[in-house]
C-alpha cells in the first residue's frame, strides 16, 4: 500500500516552477508516452545483430532466481522465459536500483519488463529492464520531466495523479484564466473534444497510444489560443486622460520637412501610429520594428520632438554611449539647437538640467537620475529594447506614460503575438536606401582568401569591421579582441581601431570619431557595433568564430555594411569545424537579407521555446500561457493570428 501524497509538501517543492494550486498540475504536459497496451514474445523482437532493439514490453516468467555477480561493475543475473524462448536478465547494481526486488522474485513468477533485447556472448539478454507494475500493463504511461534545479520528474508526476483526483477543478481554473465559459473555449479554440475535463482525461490517462497523440494535438492548439486571446485581453487599457501628449500634424510636417532624405512610406506610416497613440486617452504601448537600416530612429525621433515642442517630458533609453552620441548628434545636426536634446551616461553630472525642456537620451544612468529626481516621462522610447529587463522598463514607465519599445531585431506577426503580445506593433521593412549585401560563410581552408578580399576592399577605400567573440584571454588569444589588435595592427599600421564595451567612453567615441572620419579604415571590435552604429564608409564586416552568435546578432552585424548604399560584404568565418544544426543557422543568415523572414524561419528552426505559465518569471504574453512544457512554433500562432481584436476602438496596425 502506497503512503497518501502530501499535497502541502508537494506545492512546496512545485512553487520555483510556477504551480501555486494544485489543479495547476494537470497543466504539466508529458513530454511522451510509453505503450504498455501490449506485449512482445521474445521470439518476435530478436536483434539481428550485436545492436540492441527498440524498447518493449516483455512478459516473461522467472526460471532462475537472481545472483549478485561481483567484479569491475557489481550484477544482478536471473533468468527467464516467454513460454518459447529464454533470455538472461542483467542488472547493474547502481543507485536507485531496488535490489531487493529482483532478489525476491521466485521461480515461477510471472514479470513485466520493458526493454531491449541484444545478443551478448551468444545468449539473448536484456541488460538494466525497467520493471512495470502490474497495474500498468495494458495502459499508455504518460512520460513527464522536470526543470533541472528545480522540480524533478517523479514529483510532477506524484503531483499530476494527486490533481486527478479532481479535473473539474483544473476546468475551473482554465475558465478562470481565460475568461471564457468552457463552451467558448472549446469553440474558439476549435477544439473537437467535448469538454475540457475529457480533453484533460485523455492526456494524462490515455487508452491508447492513438487518443494519447490526439489529445496532445488538442491541447497544442489549445495553448496557441491563450497565448493569442491573452494578447488580445491584455491590449485592452482603461482610458488615461493624463497619457494624452496632444502632438500636432504641423509640427510632424514642419520636422519631416527639415530631414537630408525623403521618408519612406513606412517610416510615414509608423510615425502616424505613434502620433495616434500620443493623442488617444489611451497609454500607447506600441513596438516599433524594423529590419537593420530601415530608418527606424526617424521614425521615433520625429514624434519624440512633436511632444518636446508640447512641453512634455521625453526620455529616450539606449542601451551604450556610442548610441547616445550617435543620437544626440544626428539631431543637432539636422534640427539644430531649437529641438533641445541632451546626452545621459554614466560619465555625466548627476542631476538633470531641465531647463528649456530637453529631450533625455541615455544609457542606463538615465534610470537613475529619473529616479533621484522623481521624474516620470510622457513618453518614453526604449530602444534596442530587447537589451534592457522588464525591470528596467517598468522603472520609467508608469500607468500614464506612453511607451515606445523599438527594435531592430524585426518581428513577424507570429512572433510578436507571443513576445509581445499586449502591444501594438508597427513595422519599417523598406530601406531608404539601395544596397546589395553579399553574405557567405567562410571556412578555415578559405581564410587566405578571405584577407585578400579585406585588403581589396581596403584598397577601394572601404572600411572593414573585424569581431571577435572576446575581449581578452589568454588561453583563449585567437578569439581575443585585444590580442587581434595587435595582429592587424602590425598588418596595417596606425590604421586600425579597437573598440569594445568595457574601455572607456573618450577612448570609444574618439575611435569611432576616427572611423567616420576616415582617418581609420579597420576596426576591430566585439559586438559592441551590433546595435544601430553607423559608419558611412563601412563596406565589409567579418565576425571570426561565427558559431558563437545567434541569427538575430549575426543579421544586426551584417546591418552595420552600406548603410549609405551600395556594395557590401559580410563574412562569418569559422575557424573551427562546426555541427550540423549550427551550420543550418549560418546557411539560413547566409541565404536571405530579409530580417523579417530571417526571423520567421529561424523561429521554426527552435520555436518559441518552453512558454510556461510562470508568470513572475516570464515576459510578454508567456506570462498567459496555459501549459508547461509546451514549446510552440510559429504555425500554430498562425492558426489564430487573423482573430480579430476584442476593442473595436483599437485601430488596426501597421
Amino acid at each position: 500500500m502506497t503512503a497518501p501524497i502530501d499535497a502541502a509538501a508537494l506545492l512546496a517543492r512545485l512553487e520555483r516552477y510556477g504551480i501555486e494550486r494544485i489543479e495547476q498540475a494537470l497543466l504539466c504536459l508529458p513530454s511522451g508516452f510509453t505503450d504498455f497496451t501490449t506485449t512482445s514474445p521474445l521470439g518476435d523482437a530478436l536483434p539481428t545483430n550485436e545492436g540492441a532493439t527498440t524498447p518493449r514490453l516483455f512478459s516473461v516468467v522467472a526460471s532462475e532466481r537472481a545472483t549478485i555477480h561481483d567484479g569491475a561493475k557489481t550484477r544482478i543475473v536471473l533468468a527467464a522465459t516467454d513460454g518459447l524462448q529464454s533470455v538472461r536478465i542483467v542488472i547493474f547494481v547502481v543507485g536507485g536500483v531496488d535490489v531487493s526486488y529482483w532478489k525476491s522474485l521466485n521461480i515461477g513468477e510471472r514479470l513485466f519488463l520493458f526493454g531491449s533485447l541484444q545478443m551478448w556472448e551468444g545468449r539473448l539478454q536484456i541488460t538494466g529492464p525497467t520493471p512495470i507494475p502490474h497495474r500498468l500493463v495494458g495502459a499508455v504511461r504518460p512520460e513527464y520531466t522536470g526543470r533541472r534545479g528545480v522540480v524533478s520528474a517523479k514529483v510532477v508526476r506524484a503531483a499530476v495523479e494527486l490533481a486527478l483526483h479532481d479535473i473539474p477543478a483544473t476546468v475551473r481554473y482554465v475558465v478562470g484564466r481565460l475568461r471564457l465559459s468552457e463552451a467558448q473555449i472549446i469553440k474558439r479554440a476549435r477544439l473537437t473534444t467535448p469538454s475540457l475535463a475529457a480533453l484533460l482525461r485523455a492526456v494524462h490517462c490515455p487508452r491508447n497510444i492513438r487518443q494519447a497523440e490526439a489529445a496532445m494535438s488538442e491541447v497544442r492548439r489549445l495553448g496557441a489560443f491563450g497565448v493569442v486571446w491573452a494578447a488580445q485581453t491584455m491590449r485592452q487599457r482603461s482610458p488615461c486622460p493624463a497619457a494624452v501628449v496632444a502632438v500636432s500634424v504641423a509640427d510632424i510636417q514642419a520636422l519631416v520637412a527639415r530631414l537630408p532624405k525623403k521618408l519612406t512610406i513606412d517610416q510615414r506610416r509608423a510615425i502616424r501610429d505613434i502620433c495616434a497613440d500620443l493623442n488617444a486617452p489611451h497609454p500607447m504601448r506600441r513596438v516599433l520594428s524594423g529590419d537593420v537600416g530601415c530608418g527606424k530612429t526617424f521614425a521615433y525621433m520625429l514624434p519624440a520632438l512633436a511632444a518636446q515642442m508640447r512641453g512634455a517630458l521625453v526620455a529616450v533609453l539606449t542601451p551604450n554611449s556610442l548610441l547616445v552620441g550617435q543620437f544626440v548628434q544626428e539631431c543637432r545636426e539636422i534640427f539644430g539647437d531649437e529641438c533641445p536634446v541632451v546626452g545621459v551616461t554614466g560619465a555625466s553630472r548627476k542631476t538633470l538640467d531641465l531647463g528649456g525642456n530637453p529631450i533625455l537620451v541615455g544609457t542606463t544612468a538615465l534610470l537613475d537620475r529619473l529616479r533621484k529626481q522623481n521624474l516620470t516621462p510622457a513618453f518614453l522610447v526604449v530602444d534596442e529594447q530587447q537589451k534592457f529587463s522588464v525591470e528596467q522598463k517598468a522603472a520609467l514607465a508608469v500607468p500614464e506614460s506612453n511607451l515606445l519599445e523599438a527594435t531592430a531585431t524585426p518581428i513577424p506577426r507570429t512572433t510578436a503575438l507571443v513576445t509581445h503580445g499586449s502591444m501594438d506593433v508597427s513595422v519599417i521593412r523598406s530601406c531608404p536606401v539601395a544596397k546589395n549585401i553579399t553574405s557567405h560563410v567562410v571556412e578555415r581552408k578559405d581564410a587566405a582568401r578571405l584577407f585578400t578580399h579585406t585588403r581589396k576592399v581596403l584598397g577601394a577605400s572601404g572600411q572593414v569591421a573585424v569581431v571577435y567573440p572576446i575581449v581578452e584571454n589568454a588561453k583563449q588569444a585567437r578569439k581575443s579582441v585585444v590580442a587581434a589588435f595587435e595582429r592587424w595592427n602590425a598588418e596595417f599600421p596606425d590604421q586600425v581601431g579597437l573598440v569594445y564595451g568595457g574601455m572607456r567612453d573618450a577612448e570609444k567615441h574618439e575611435t569611432i570619431r576616427r572611423l567616420k572620419a576616415g582617418e581609420l579604415a579597420v576596426c576591430v571590435c566585439t559586438i559592441v557595433i551590433e546595435l544601430g552604429l553607423t559608419m558611412p564608409s563601412l563596406k565589409s564586416v567579418v565576425v571570426v568564430h561565427a558559431e558563437r552568435y545567434g541569427v538575430s546578432q549575426l543579421h544586426q552585424l551584417r546591418g552595420r555594411v552600406a548603410r549609405l548604399g551600395g556594395n557590401g560584404y559580410f563574412f562569418m568565418f569559422l575557424p573551427k569545424t562546426v555541427g550540423a544544426k549550427t551550420m543550418a543557422r549560418l546557411r539560413l543568415v547566409e541565404g536571405t537579407n530579409d530580417g523579417f523572414l530571417l526571423a520567421e524561419q529561424d523561429a521554426k528552426m527552435r520555436g518559441y521555446g518552453d512558454l510556461t505559465a510562470d508568470a513572475e518569471r516570464q515576459h510578454g504574453t508567456s506570462r498567459s500561457m496555459l501549459f508547461f512544457g509546451m514549446e510552440l512554433c510559429p504555425d500554430d500562432i498562425a492558426q489564430f493570428a487573423e482573430m480579430p481584436t476584442l476593442d473595436p476602438s483599437r485601430r488596426k496596425v501597421a
